[in-house]
Protein backbone atom coordinates (compact mmCIF):
# COMPACT_ATOMS: atom_id res chain seq x y z
CA UNK A 1 0.00 0.00 0.00
CA UNK A 2 2.68 2.29 1.20
CA UNK A 3 4.32 1.56 -2.39
CA UNK A 4 1.31 2.50 -4.23
CA UNK A 5 0.82 5.79 -2.13
CA UNK A 6 4.46 6.70 -3.13
CA UNK A 7 4.12 5.84 -6.78
CA UNK A 8 0.26 8.15 -6.68
CA UNK A 9 2.54 10.86 -5.24
CA UNK A 10 5.87 10.32 -7.68
CA UNK A 11 2.85 10.64 -10.89
CA UNK A 12 1.30 14.24 -9.52
CA UNK A 13 4.95 15.54 -9.24
CA UNK A 14 6.06 14.43 -12.21
CA UNK A 15 2.64 16.06 -13.95
CA UNK A 16 3.44 18.95 -11.96
CA UNK A 17 7.17 19.43 -13.15
CA UNK A 18 6.09 18.81 -16.88
CA UNK A 19 3.62 21.95 -16.32
CA UNK A 20 6.29 24.34 -15.80
CA UNK A 21 8.71 23.17 -18.41
CA UNK A 22 9.74 24.27 -21.55
CA UNK A 23 9.30 21.17 -22.89
CA UNK A 24 4.93 20.65 -22.54
CA UNK A 25 4.90 24.08 -23.26
CA UNK A 26 7.09 23.48 -26.91
CA UNK A 27 5.31 20.61 -27.12
CA UNK A 28 1.79 22.18 -27.24
CA UNK A 29 2.95 24.88 -29.59
CA UNK A 30 4.14 22.26 -32.11
CA UNK A 31 0.67 20.81 -31.55
CA UNK A 32 -1.60 23.24 -33.25
CA UNK A 33 -4.01 21.70 -35.72
CA UNK A 34 -3.81 24.69 -37.58
CA UNK A 35 -0.65 25.70 -37.93
CA UNK A 36 2.02 22.90 -38.63
CA UNK A 37 4.82 25.35 -38.90
CA UNK A 38 5.08 25.64 -42.44
CA UNK A 39 3.83 27.50 -45.19
CA UNK A 40 0.98 26.25 -46.70
CA UNK A 41 -1.75 25.97 -49.46
CA UNK A 42 -5.21 24.41 -49.59
CA UNK A 43 -8.95 24.59 -50.33
CA UNK A 44 -10.92 23.83 -47.53
CA UNK A 45 -14.69 22.94 -47.69
CA UNK A 46 -16.58 24.31 -44.33
CA UNK A 47 -19.61 22.34 -44.31
CA UNK A 48 -22.13 24.19 -40.91
CA UNK A 49 -25.15 21.91 -40.36
CA UNK A 50 -27.03 23.76 -37.73
CA UNK A 51 -29.44 22.05 -34.64
CA UNK A 52 -32.03 20.94 -37.14
CA UNK A 53 -30.14 19.55 -39.85
CA UNK A 54 -30.13 22.08 -42.01
CA UNK A 55 -26.80 22.27 -43.98
CA UNK A 56 -24.41 24.98 -45.63
CA UNK A 57 -21.34 24.79 -47.23
CA UNK A 58 -18.89 27.48 -47.36
CA UNK A 59 -15.91 27.31 -49.65
CA UNK A 60 -12.59 28.81 -49.72
CA UNK A 61 -8.44 28.67 -50.84
CA UNK A 62 -6.17 29.45 -47.78
CA UNK A 63 -2.74 30.51 -48.55
CA UNK A 64 -0.11 31.38 -45.52
CA UNK A 65 3.68 32.20 -45.19
CA UNK A 66 6.11 33.70 -42.56
CA UNK A 67 8.04 37.06 -42.49
CA UNK A 68 9.12 39.22 -40.15
CA UNK A 69 8.01 36.80 -37.42
CA UNK A 70 4.60 37.16 -38.14
CA UNK A 71 2.32 34.35 -39.72
CA UNK A 72 0.26 35.42 -42.57
CA UNK A 73 -3.05 34.53 -44.01
CA UNK A 74 -4.87 35.00 -46.91
CA UNK A 75 -8.84 33.11 -47.33
CA UNK A 76 -10.68 33.92 -50.30
CA UNK A 77 -13.76 32.63 -50.10
CA UNK A 78 -15.31 31.24 -53.63
CA UNK A 79 -18.98 29.49 -52.03
CA UNK A 80 -21.63 30.69 -51.61
CA UNK A 81 -21.77 33.09 -54.29
CA UNK A 82 -22.83 35.86 -52.08
CA UNK A 83 -19.06 35.33 -50.51
CA UNK A 84 -17.54 34.79 -53.83
CA UNK A 85 -14.59 37.44 -54.27
CA UNK A 86 -14.90 38.28 -50.36
CA UNK A 87 -11.11 37.88 -49.15
CA UNK A 88 -9.39 38.05 -45.44
CA UNK A 89 -5.85 39.01 -45.07
CA UNK A 90 -4.73 38.30 -41.09
CA UNK A 91 -1.43 38.92 -39.72
CA UNK A 92 -0.76 36.95 -36.14
CA UNK A 93 2.44 38.01 -34.46
CA UNK A 94 4.27 34.74 -33.88
CA UNK A 95 5.46 35.57 -30.17
CA UNK A 96 1.95 36.89 -29.71
CA UNK A 97 0.11 40.41 -29.82
CA UNK A 98 -3.56 41.33 -31.38
CA UNK A 99 -3.64 40.27 -35.00
CA UNK A 100 -3.90 42.34 -37.88
CA UNK A 101 -7.27 42.41 -40.37
CA UNK A 102 -8.42 43.73 -43.29
CA UNK A 103 -11.00 42.32 -45.41
CA UNK A 104 -12.08 42.81 -48.85
CA UNK A 105 -15.82 42.50 -49.08
CA UNK A 106 -17.44 41.16 -52.45
CA UNK A 107 -20.01 44.23 -52.42
CA UNK A 108 -16.82 46.80 -51.65
CA UNK A 109 -15.00 48.48 -53.85
CA UNK A 110 -12.12 49.39 -51.54
CA UNK A 111 -10.25 46.50 -48.78
CA UNK A 112 -11.11 47.71 -44.98
CA UNK A 113 -8.77 47.51 -41.97
CA UNK A 114 -10.46 45.80 -38.79
CA UNK A 115 -7.92 47.27 -35.69
CA UNK A 116 -8.94 44.46 -33.18
CA UNK A 117 -11.13 41.09 -33.74
CA UNK A 118 -12.38 40.08 -30.83
CA UNK A 119 -11.60 36.14 -30.24
CA UNK A 120 -14.80 34.98 -29.22
CA UNK A 121 -16.44 35.86 -32.84
CA UNK A 122 -17.78 33.18 -35.00
CA UNK A 123 -15.99 33.13 -38.46
CA UNK A 124 -18.43 33.61 -40.80
CA UNK A 125 -21.29 31.79 -39.15
CA UNK A 126 -19.30 28.83 -38.63
CA UNK A 127 -19.04 27.18 -34.93
CA UNK A 128 -15.09 27.62 -34.65
CA UNK A 129 -14.68 31.32 -33.55
CA UNK A 130 -11.66 33.19 -35.08
CA UNK A 131 -9.54 32.28 -31.60
CA UNK A 132 -9.80 28.72 -32.41
CA UNK A 133 -8.37 29.08 -35.90
CA UNK A 134 -5.75 31.73 -35.37
CA UNK A 135 -2.28 30.23 -34.55
CA UNK A 136 -1.90 30.37 -30.59
CA UNK A 137 1.31 31.18 -28.32
CA UNK A 138 1.70 28.93 -25.77
CA UNK A 139 3.03 31.68 -23.68
CA UNK A 140 -0.36 32.09 -23.56
CA UNK A 141 -1.88 29.41 -21.41
CA UNK A 142 -0.32 27.18 -18.26
CA UNK A 143 -0.46 23.73 -18.84
CA UNK A 144 -0.82 20.94 -16.89
CA UNK A 145 -0.65 17.25 -17.81
CA UNK A 146 -2.81 15.17 -16.47
CA UNK A 147 -2.32 11.54 -17.76
CA UNK A 148 -1.45 9.49 -20.62
CA UNK A 149 -3.68 7.38 -22.97
CA UNK A 150 -4.30 5.33 -25.90
CA UNK A 151 -5.62 7.08 -28.76
CA UNK A 152 -8.11 5.75 -31.25
CA UNK A 153 -5.71 4.90 -33.65
CA UNK A 154 -3.15 3.44 -31.30
CA UNK A 155 -1.23 6.43 -31.04
CA UNK A 156 0.52 7.19 -27.71
CA UNK A 157 -1.17 10.56 -26.22
CA UNK A 158 -1.22 13.37 -23.50
CA UNK A 159 -3.97 14.38 -21.69
CA UNK A 160 -3.03 18.27 -21.31
CA UNK A 161 -4.97 20.70 -19.45
CA UNK A 162 -4.35 24.69 -20.41
CA UNK A 163 -5.58 27.12 -18.18
CA UNK A 164 -5.76 30.85 -20.57
CA UNK A 165 -3.54 33.55 -18.92
CA UNK A 166 -4.28 36.01 -22.00
CA UNK A 167 -6.91 35.94 -24.34
CA UNK A 168 -9.28 34.34 -22.57
CA UNK A 169 -11.70 32.75 -25.35
CA UNK A 170 -12.43 29.75 -22.43
CA UNK A 171 -12.14 29.37 -18.83
CA UNK A 172 -9.95 26.11 -19.48
CA UNK A 173 -9.22 23.43 -22.35
CA UNK A 174 -8.04 20.00 -21.93
CA UNK A 175 -6.55 18.76 -24.97
CA UNK A 176 -5.61 15.36 -26.29
CA UNK A 177 -2.23 15.47 -27.56
CA UNK A 178 -0.52 12.66 -30.11
CA UNK A 179 2.53 13.05 -29.14
CA UNK A 180 4.08 11.13 -31.48
CA UNK A 181 2.63 13.25 -34.69
CA UNK A 182 2.60 15.86 -32.68
CA UNK A 183 -0.64 16.93 -33.10
CA UNK A 184 -3.54 18.22 -30.99
CA UNK A 185 -6.49 15.41 -32.07
CA UNK A 186 -9.51 16.41 -29.25
CA UNK A 187 -9.77 19.88 -27.56
CA UNK A 188 -12.50 20.33 -24.97
CA UNK A 189 -13.40 23.96 -24.25
CA UNK A 190 -15.58 25.03 -20.92
CA UNK A 191 -16.90 27.94 -19.52
CA UNK A 192 -16.68 29.58 -15.87
CA UNK A 193 -19.22 27.10 -14.72
CA UNK A 194 -17.13 23.96 -15.53
CA UNK A 195 -19.59 23.57 -18.68
CA UNK A 196 -18.26 21.40 -21.63
CA UNK A 197 -19.19 24.14 -24.08
CA UNK A 198 -17.66 23.24 -27.21
CA UNK A 199 -15.56 20.17 -28.87
CA UNK A 200 -13.10 19.83 -31.13
CA UNK A 201 -11.77 16.91 -33.00
CA UNK A 202 -9.90 15.69 -35.84
CA UNK A 203 -11.53 13.35 -37.71
CA UNK A 204 -8.75 12.51 -40.54
CA UNK A 205 -5.17 13.12 -39.90
CA UNK A 206 -2.64 12.14 -42.43
CA UNK A 207 0.56 12.72 -43.27
CA UNK A 208 1.89 15.33 -46.26
CA UNK A 209 5.25 15.86 -47.22
CA UNK A 210 6.10 14.38 -43.81
CA UNK A 211 4.10 16.42 -41.73
CA UNK A 212 1.10 15.19 -39.97
CA UNK A 213 -1.80 17.35 -40.72
CA UNK A 214 -5.31 17.91 -39.66
CA UNK A 215 -7.28 17.18 -43.19
CA UNK A 216 -10.86 16.64 -41.69
CA UNK A 217 -11.56 18.68 -38.05
CA UNK A 218 -14.77 19.06 -36.55
CA UNK A 219 -15.96 21.83 -34.43
CA UNK A 220 -19.39 21.50 -32.13
CA UNK A 221 -21.11 24.10 -30.39
CA UNK A 222 -22.85 21.81 -27.56
CA UNK A 223 -25.32 24.98 -26.40
CA UNK A 224 -26.18 25.78 -30.08
CA UNK A 225 -26.46 21.92 -31.03
CA UNK A 226 -24.68 22.72 -34.75
CA UNK A 227 -21.59 21.79 -35.72
CA UNK A 228 -19.18 22.40 -38.75
CA UNK A 229 -16.94 20.49 -40.29
CA UNK A 230 -13.56 21.67 -42.38
CA UNK A 231 -12.19 19.28 -45.31
CA UNK A 232 -8.84 20.07 -46.08
CA UNK A 233 -8.07 19.68 -50.08
CA UNK A 234 -5.03 19.58 -52.23
CA UNK A 235 -2.98 20.74 -48.95
CA UNK A 236 0.96 21.48 -49.91
CA UNK A 237 3.45 22.85 -47.97
CA UNK A 238 6.78 24.61 -47.65
CA UNK A 239 5.57 26.46 -51.30
CA UNK A 240 6.13 30.14 -51.71
CA UNK A 241 2.62 31.91 -51.41
CA UNK A 242 3.98 35.36 -51.05
CA UNK A 243 2.16 36.33 -54.35
CA UNK A 244 -1.23 35.42 -52.48
CA UNK A 245 -0.46 37.08 -49.00
CA UNK A 246 -0.69 40.49 -49.80
CA UNK A 247 -2.54 43.82 -49.97
CA UNK A 248 -2.50 43.34 -53.97
CA UNK A 249 -3.88 40.08 -53.85
CA UNK A 250 -6.69 41.18 -50.98
CA UNK A 251 -7.70 44.56 -53.41
CA UNK A 252 -7.70 42.22 -57.11
CA UNK A 253 -7.44 38.67 -56.32
CA UNK A 254 -4.75 38.09 -58.47
CA UNK A 255 -1.52 36.87 -57.75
Amino acid sequence: MKKLLFFAIFLNLMASFWASTPELKALMRQSQPFDRGASLSASVDALITSKKGKETMMQYNMYTARSQGKINVMIAFSTPSSFDGTRILTSVPEEGGVPSVAIKFKSFFTTMKIPFVSSDMSFFGMDFNTGDMNPRNSSYDQYTLLDTTVLSDGSTGYIVEAYPLEDKLYERIVHHVDIEKKIIVRSEMYNKKNELVKLMEVLECTAIQDIWSATKVRMQDLKAGSNTVLTYKSLVYHGDYTAYVNESFLKTGEP
